[in-house]
């Protein structure tokens, strides 16, 4: 780890938000609506493997084995208990629905400018990150609708997951050739070009012949920090090329002892060398850990000796001198394969990764009980990474079917054995019995560090000329407001956050801050002009230039509204007179008469 002074490490530390989720919880929610939850710089590393935007769709219907009735049944109860029925009801609490709860479990890696991108997101990035704003503008331009759509849609998250970081944090972002080249530019905005790291390529398949173009074998990981100041362990990797890397295995200088003397037919001291093999250091260190625990007490050069060699580390030349086979400390790594269709780790989503890409990841970027966060965790590689690796972890994902997922993996016998408990979320432990809670698009943690009404951004680009001001009230605050004035029911189709008893539950969770009339038609970004929605519509509205009446009509001509009669809905004209007076409060708070 990079040791800085201690006095720039105490200024670093003491506003390090408190970790406000559950160890070992798994949250199944929109993650943007979870990263948003937790506190700020309460993180130490965040591994994840997101969609590639590669214009498809990756079903898990084929999982290992087959769900059984009572995995299908858990799910219907888990989804039931949380007010979730049906797929309209999933999709507006921000959950994707597995079809007909059966084997569909995939994601979708389809985008739409219209279907995926929020207005809400948009006025984020206009206001608050100019520069990322032109980027997904010229990509839009240059690659079209459904990149920039891709690009948006993760811009608004790892805006968040920087502010989540701690200092000393990293991130790791699994990608490949579709959009790499976006991502980076993407972060090296958010994180500022200074905090790239690396650029780790894994080879996670051999080349093939008689393509008709070179073969595609590698993707890539990007690795950031938050600053200059990061946790990093040296890490070696076993070399398994065709060409290993090698260092000669005697050192300048003669000897009169036994590093003198000859070994398997060899004397060093011929050309003026002796033995040099290594007892400190980090090889030292790797051998103790992966070939011979105790290497590091062997008096005895011979006996070192022997054991490098019958772990096949030293290599002959043709002429007969040894050299040793050193791991490499690189960024090009070929040793972890792609699951094979028969691994114990399978769960039947093709994309999966195998366990020890993330292991390395984990040990080279945390210490011991540091907190590991994959909040596109359907396949569970990270967690069970983190807990193999002692660390302290917490999952996000918006499929059900990564939770039944999850269970199975931790469950599996050669891997760490945990209790997956399915019915309370507020405890993570019982006595000395450690267990993996679920906890549902209500119950994200509670977050204590201030909310601004967009979040800063440390790499705050320069303020545009004629810029057009933010609303006086905080979009947070507007939202809570106007959804206090129809009971905390969405204004577009009545939904609400409900028990399962049917009682509206009051948060602002699972609701969208919109437009009555679209910005594109001159709507102002004031209260008295916005209004909430629930995800579902509010996605499917995309940038319409349609007043909020009139896309009513249309939501109700469809039979999706979520109360009998659309006059059950909040009264625009009432709501608007209702605004208007919050505003000129709030107005009048900032400004006061005589001033």
């Amino acid at each position: 780890m990079y040791q800085p002074n201690e006095s720039r490490r105490s200024d670093i530390h003491q506003n390090v938000g408190a970790f406000n989720a559950i160890n070992r919880g798994v949250y199944l929610a929109d993650n943007l609506d979870f990263l948003r939850s937790l506190n700020d710089e309460c993180i130490d590393l965040i591994c994840i493997d997101p969609p590639f935007a590669k214009n498809d769709t990756f079903d898990g219907d084929k999982l290992k084995p087959p769900l059984t009735e009572a995995e299908k049944a858990n799910e219907t109860r888990l989804l039931q208990h949380w007010g979730i029925n049906n797929a309209r009801e999933a999709n507006s609490a921000g959950l994707q629905w597995p079809e007909d709860l059966t084997t569909n479990g995939g994601y979708k890696d389809i985008w739409s400018w219209e279907g995926d991108v929020h207005e809400e997101w948009l006025n984020e990035l206009q206001h608050n990150y100019e520069g990322i704003a032109k980027l997904i503008d010229t990509t839009r331009y240059v690659q079209g609708d459904s990149t920039a759509a891709y690009i948006c849609y993760m811009a608004i998250r790892l805006i968040e997951i920087h502010r989540i970081l701690k200092p000393t944090g990293s991130l790791y972002l699994h990608c490949d050739h579709t959009a790499n080249a976006y991502l980076r530019q993407l972060l090296d905005g958010i994180f500022g070009q200074r905090n790239f790291r690396n650029e780790i390529i894994w080879r996670r398949s051999p080349g093939r012949s008689g393509g008709r173009t070179w073969g595609n074998t590698h993707d890539t990981i990007l690795y950031y920090t938050k600053s200059d100041i990061f946790v990093w362990n040296d890490t070696l990797i076993p070399t398994t090329n065709t060409k290993p890397t090698s260092v000669p295995l005697t050192a300048s200088g003669t000897s009169r002892g036994e590093s003198g003397q000859t070994w398997n037919g060899y004397n060093p001291t011929q050309i003026g060398r002796h033995w040099g093999v290594p007892r400190t250091g980090r090889f030292a260190d790797w051998i103790e850990e992966n070939i011979f625990e105790g290497f590091k007490n062997v008096e005895s050069v011979h006996k070192r000796l022997d054991i490098l060699n019958q772990a096949g580390l030293i290599r002959w030349s043709q002429g007969g001198t040894p050299s040793i086979i050193r791991p490499q400390e690189a960024d090009l790594w070929t040793d972890i394969k792609l699951l094979s269709p028969t691994s114990s780790e399978r769960t039947g989503y093709p994309t999966q990764k195998p366990h020890v890409l993330a292991e390395r990841i984990i040990k080279a970027s945390t210490n011991p009980n540091d907190i590991v966060l994959d909040c596109f965790a359907g396949c569970a590689y990270t967690a069970i990474a983190a807990e193999k690796s002692q660390r302290q972890w917490v999952a996000c994902d918006l499929n059900l079917r990564a939770w039944t997922v999850l269970k199975r993996q931790f469950n599996k016998k050669n891997l760490v054995l945990l209790r997956c408990n399915d019915d309370t979320t507020g405890q993570q432990v019982i006595g000395t019995e450690p267990i993996v809670t679920i906890h549902g698009p209500d119950e994200l943690p509670e977050r204590s560090t201030p909310r601004s009404e967009h979040e800063p951004n440390v790499f705050q680009p320069p303020e545009r000329k004629f810029k057009v001001p933010a609303s006086i009230i905080p979009e947070n605050e507007m939202l809570r407001l106007l959804l206090e004035l129809s009971g905390y029911m969405a204004w577009c189709c009545g939904f609400a956050n409900r028990k399962s008893d049917g009682t509206i539950i009051k948060t602002t969770r699972n609701f969208h801050l919109d437009h009555v009339d679209p910005k594109s038609r001159y709507g102002s970004n004031q209260i008295t002009n916005r209004a909430p929605l629930c995800p579902y519509h509010n996605i499917r509205k995309g940038n319409k230039r349609i007043h909020l009446s009139d896309y009513r009509d249309e939501i109700a001509h469809a039979g999706e509204m979520m109360v009998q009669q659309t006059n059950e809905l909040i009264d625009l004209a009432y709501a608007y007179e209702k605004a208007l007076n919050i505003y000129s409060r709030a107005a009048n708070a900032k400004n006061p008469i005589g001033n």
